[in-house]
């Protein structure tokens, strides 16, 4: 099973496209925590996509992939925008960082997902 989506830059834009991938996911009946670690870790990086990457414009769209093969749930979230540095992401648990406004949606995701990986552009 493999969907493609394409997400408007726009904040509300994310439960909606949240719930339709859920939707297409419900024939592998995932527990309750796992959909949930899967919402929170889709909906962090389509708000960083739209708000980081493409910069809240309008005229950008998200571009989400979901992909399942047999035990493997792929989900690729990539934006227009220049990219950043991965090898910068701050440790939002270090003390200098703790009461940052931002940076815990990637922590997140990392900890939560079994696997994740970036392009060399860092938009994807």
């Amino acid at each position: 099973m493999k969907k493609e989506f394409q997400i408007p830059s726009e904040l509300s834009e994310v439960p909606k496209a949240s719930r339709r991938v859920l939707d297409a996911l419900r024939f592998l009946r995932l527990s309750e925590g796992d959909l949930f670690d899967v919402r929170l870790c889709l909906e962090e990086a389509l708000i960083n996509a739209i708000k980081y990457g493409n910069c809240l414009r309008k005229e950008l769209f998200v571009r989400l992939v979901v992909e399942h093969r047999g035990v493997e749930l792929k989900i690729m979230v990539e934006d227009c925008g220049k990219g950043f540095d991965t090898q910068k992401i701050q440790d939002c648990t270090q003390e200098k960082n703790l009461f940052k406004a931002s940076g815990r949606g990637v922590y997140l995701i990392h900890q939560l997902m079994d696997q994740v990986s970036y392009n060399s552009k860092g938009n994807c």
